[in-house]
């Protein structure tokens, strides 16, 4: 039985790599995520500013549109890295069940031989009694 170690080293390897790339797309996500947040505050920003002061009112109607404008863009890209995200997570969790699936087989393997290991060790024992049993009873017999 061939040992899985080099696989499994392998595919430990592809799972740290999948989970990085993850990682980077959850940092795309919540970098995001706060734009949208901070866009959020300086339109409420703006808008006590604009109801403060007629000249901040006057050119409020272009800040509004710039920030539905930018909003839309953001939640685009927002809705795009999370699904990027969920892709992700299913290609850690694609390569975590294959891991697991070598390390299972691996450990099947060492439990095989191991067993086969007390199966030749109880047959020498065995053998070892037998010959001892017909040793006894020449030499008891003679």
């Amino acid at each position: 039985m061939k040992d899985l170690s080099t696989l499994i080293r392998l595919h430990k390897l592809e799972v740290d790599e999948r989970r990085r790339a993850l990682a980077e797309r959850q940092a795309v996500e919540e970098r995001l995520c706060g734009e949208r947040a901070r866009l959020e505050q300086e339109l409420a920003h703006e808008q006590k500013v604009a109801a403060g002061s007629l000249q901040a009112a006057a050119t409020y109607g272009d800040f509004a549109r710039h920030v539905i404008h930018r909003r839309e863009r953001l939640d685009d890209a927002i809705a795009r890295a999370r699904a990027e995200v969920a892709r992700a997570e299913e290609s850690v969790a694609e390569a975590f069940q294959e891991l697991k699936r070598y390390e299972l087989a691996q450990e099947e393997r060492q439990r095989q031989r191991q067993e086969a290991l007390r199966r030749a060790d109880t047959q020498r024992l065995d053998e070892i009694a037998s010959i001892r049993f017909q040793r006894a009873n020449r030499d008891g017999t003679s």
